[in-house]
């Protein structure tokens, strides 16, 4: 009967360890799949132009390449105005790289500390979306920021669409049109959505610079709508000379400019993906991109990628710290600890054992009165009481019996009326409060005794 028990106890502790497994596996199993990105390629939903994305529309590409040729290439993670407080940054010969718009705003100081550094001689490769807009870009003012920033070097940036605002007669009569047969608005229609769509285009060389040694043509996304708005870029001073270099093919829009700014340099872009991902390995990109290096890079020079004002910040990477892998060797660490306590020697804490109680002659007085007053009825505990307090005077005032007690009692002063009268009601068993009782009890036991 014993080897029964014994054997049943033995299957009851593996099912409960066996439960407890199950349990805190599927627990580890619920935070991996809260924790763990749900994206299955890794990607966020939006391709960001930094160096470190690897969508279609990031720097990762490039920013491999370059290492690779023994560039010197920086993720650049703080904001502009630390440029000057780069200890193994050479003063001259370095280059930034910025696409705009970004979602974090500039500040009017990093703007000025980015004009005193151009003014060192160092170079800024601006890719602005202006004649396509990718998901990371908004539509509005996306060149705001820069055509503020040019005015320091008296160049002024200006949209095709401000210039015929300002042609355009003020006329609010509406011009008369002949009625369009349904042929023709379904072609307008099929031309307004192709000219919001994004083509591939090609940009063309604009002179016989050493930019474009060995360049016949490079490769873009253009959203034939935006062409519609060419921009111009102009200076009122005399000695200032914008040189163009690059035109969209079919159109006379200019893609792109370099301009002078104090010692240093400025290419601005009009197209945001040239160098990107999806981009680079397209016809001439690449071989442009290792021209306008050689050009505008010092031999110790670095290449800055401005991946700051696109969320990667030195202050905290969430992207580096879960992909690091001595975080996952704790996490794993942890787990395995976690499991073995769970399925180890028994799966609850110890029971709690009450000391064992070390019992006194008090201890028996004191349950034998609890059960006495627990039986006995009141009016009985009542009389005990009372002659038990004559008995205590009797003997203490050498008095013969109750009835001298009672006598000595009523000739005291101390004594109030109603508490003998309460004392004689007792000993007629009258019924009464116990507690009461009690107290006048004792109250004549510290006064007279």
């Amino acid at each position: 009967m014993a080897q029964i028990q014994y054997e049943r106890t033995g299957i009851d502790n593996m099912k409960e360890r066996l439960i407890t497994l199950l349990l805190a596996l599927a627990a580890l199993a619920i935070v991996i799949f809260l924790l763990s990105p749900h994206n299955p390629n890794g990607q966020k939903p939006v391709s960001l132009p930094t160096s470190q994305d690897r969508g279609a529309d990031g720097l990762k590409g490039m920013f491999t390449w370059l290492q690779r040729e023994q560039v010197k290439v920086i993720s650049f993670r703080k904001r502009l105005t630390q440029l000057r407080y780069q200890p193994a940054m050479p003063k001259r010969g370095n280059v930034l790289l910025m696409n705009l718009p970004a979602p974090r705003k500039f500040k009017d100081a990093e703007w000025s500390a980015l004009s005193n550094w151009l003014e060192q001689g160092n170079s800024l490769v601006i890719l602005g979306a202006i004649y396509h807009h990718p998901a990371w870009a908004s539509a509005e003012e996306c060149l705001a920021d820069v055509q503020h920033f040019l005015r320091r070097f008296d160049w002024k940036l200006t949209g095709g669409d401000e210039e015929d605002d300002k042609k355009k007669p003020i006329n609010n009569e509406k011009p008369k049109s002949d009625p369009k047969t349904f042929q023709q608005t379904i072609s307008e229609f099929e031309a307004n959505v192709k000219a919001l769509l994004t083509e591939p285009r090609q940009l063309l060389p604009q002179s016989q610079h050493a930019l474009f040694q060995k360049v016949q043509h490079l490769e873009t996304q253009i959203t034939p709508n935006l062409l519609e708005q060419p921009w111009t870029l102009t200076s009122d001073a005399n000695n200032h000379l914008a040189l163009r270099l690059l035109k969209v093919s079919g159109t006379e829009s200019v893609a792109a400019w370099q301009m002078q700014a104090g010692a240093g340099q400025i290419v601005l872009l009009l197209t945001p993906d040239v160098f990107s991902n999806s981009q680079l390995n397209h016809a001439d990109n690449a071989v442009w991109l290792g021209n306008l290096l050689k050009q505008t890079l010092a031999p110790d020079g670095q290449l800055l990628f401005d991946d700051f004002h696109f969320g990667l910040s030195d202050l905290y990477d969430p992207e580096h710290f879960f992909s690091d892998s001595r975080l996952h060797q704790t996490l794993a660490c942890i787990a395995v600890l976690w499991l073995f306590y769970l399925i180890g020697y028994t799966t609850r804490l110890a029971p709690v054992r009450s000391p064992t109680p070390k019992l006194s002659a008090c201890d028996f007085i004191e349950v034998t009165a609890e059960f006495f007053a627990r039986r006995l009825p009141k009016r009985l505990l009542a009389e005990a009481l009372v002659n038990h307090l004559l008995a205590d005077i009797a003997r203490l005032r050498r008095l013969s019996g109750d009835a001298e007690a009672w006598h000595w009692l009523e000739q005291h002063s101390q004594i109030k009326p109603r508490q003998l009268h309460l004392l004689k009601q007792a000993q007629a068993k009258h019924p009464l409060s116990l507690i009461h009782l009690t107290n006048t009890i004792i109250d004549i036991r510290t006064a007279l005794i």
